[in-house]
């Protein structure tokens, strides 16, 4: 398995830097072809939606025009430096009025989709949020510094959206120094035999991934003990089944995808549904 089709969402902020950069480095070890999608709004758009021709808004209506050339001319000087720097294979595309309908199709038939760390607090968050559960595209946020073949770390509760990341991750864990396997023992939504991380051991193990060391954490606030343990070990990458339980009460009572996707710092977070 391998990755070669990636996604980045950018939102064009200062973080489209880091998360363009982190994809060109992908793209260059796996040989990915890297599709930069512009999903940041339209206010020319916004505009036209309430029934304000250009025309008639004159000065304002040039004002906004000249910010977004600047947002997309932006972002394509982005895409051109990293895939000289890297030499990859990126392309940004041109912005579409709606973003989500641009990205749909392409999440779709991705091998990652990659947001920018703060996408789960930004104007992306519905976004991110979508992606993985419309679509069920493995989503990516950069929150460290670029994968580089580092220690990856897996939280395992033997659920099916944690298995799908795992799938996901092949890629990134075969090339990895080594596999953490995280199994929160106070977690107990799960049936013990199915979390058990024995027999991810030996699927990870036929799938050619070398260091694999399980590794049983405690706490009631899950994300705390799994990043906790994910930092001590140094591991670069923390991955995930994300929105466990139905989505309304993820949003009332929050839950540990959200507190992963929020939480400061490191490490990048592989998040699947």
């Amino acid at each position: 398995m391998t990755l070669k089709s990636i996604i980045v969402v950018a939102s064009g902020e200062k973080s489209d830097t880091d998360v363009i950069a982190s994809a060109a480095k992908l793209s260059a070890r796996f040989g990915s072809h890297v599709v930069v999608i512009p999903a940041f709004p339209d206010p020319a758009a916004d505009l036209v939606s309430y029934g304000a021709g250009l025309q008639s808004v004159g000065d304002a209506a040039e004002r906004i025009l000249a910010t977004e050339r600047v947002a997309v001319e932006r972002l394509q000087s982005l895409g051109r430096d990293a895939a000289a720097q890297e030499k990859a294979d990126i392309v940004v595309e041109k912005r579409a009025l709606l973003p989500a309908l641009a990205l749909a199709p392409a999440a779709i038939l991705s091998d990652l989709v990659m947001f920018a760390g703060d996408a789960a607090q930004s104007s992306l968050a519905g976004l991110f949020a979508e992606t993985l559960l419309s679509t069920r595209a493995p989503v990516l946020l950069t929150k460290g510094a670029p994968l580089a073949g580092g220690p990856v770390a897996i939280a395992w509760d033997g659920s099916a959206q944690a298995a799908r990341a795992v799938r996901a991750a092949l890629p990134l864990l075969q090339k990895a120094s080594g596999a953490l396997i995280l199994r929160n023992v106070d977690d107990e939504t799960k049936e013990a035999e199915a979390s058990s991380s024995e027999r991810l051991r030996a699927f990870l193990a036929r799938h050619e991934v070398s260091n694999i060391v399980p590794m049983e954490v405690r706490g009631a606030r899950v994300a705390d003990s799994l990043l906790s343990a994910a930092r001590a070990e140094k591991c670069e990458l923390l991955v995930a089944g994300a929105y466990g339980r139905p989505r309304l009460f993820e949003m009332v009572l929050g839950g540990t995808t959200r507190s992963l996707a929020q939480a400061p710092g490191g490490p990048n977070l592989l998040f699947s549904h």
